[in-house]
């Protein structure tokens, strides 16, 4: 399966849940394996026929920085829902996001959720 392959996007952003993180930026590292059909984009040497690399990274970044998430679960799901939102040739995504430097004794701390199309189901409000 063909793949688009994002690692180390670093997005400075507010995010955790304790009064302290509330009140300074932090960073978020955003490794992401996107799988979709690049066999046009293969031949055609077009960008056009692939997903904009650019376009990915600055709406995973702008979701998350507009929320300040208190927990990166949550920020992964808002990269997830915008990112098949813009781009209804996704076929799956599997995100991972580290958040470094928060516990003394780890270099980082994250999680990995992955989705498929037919998982996604647009947030409505209710």
């Amino acid at each position: 399966m063909d793949a688009i392959i994002i690692e180390g996007l670093k997005v400075d952003t507010v995010v955790g849940c304790f009064t302290w993180e509330r009140q300074i930026i932090q960073p978020l590292l955003l490794d992401m394996t996107i799988h979709t059909a690049l066999e046009q984009a293969a031949r055609s040497d077009q960008l056009e026929d692939t997903l904009n690399y650019a376009e990915i990274c600055d709406i995973s970044a702008r979701v998350i920085q507009q929320a300040q998430p208190q927990l990166i679960e949550h920020a992964a799901k808002l990269v997830l829902d915008a990112l098949f939102t813009v781009f209804p040739a996704i076929e799956s995504i599997m995100i991972t996001i580290h958040k470094p430097a928060i516990i003394a004794q780890a270099n980082s701390v994250g999680i990995r959720l992955e989705r498929h199309r037919n998982d996604f189901r647009p947030d409505t409000g209710e």
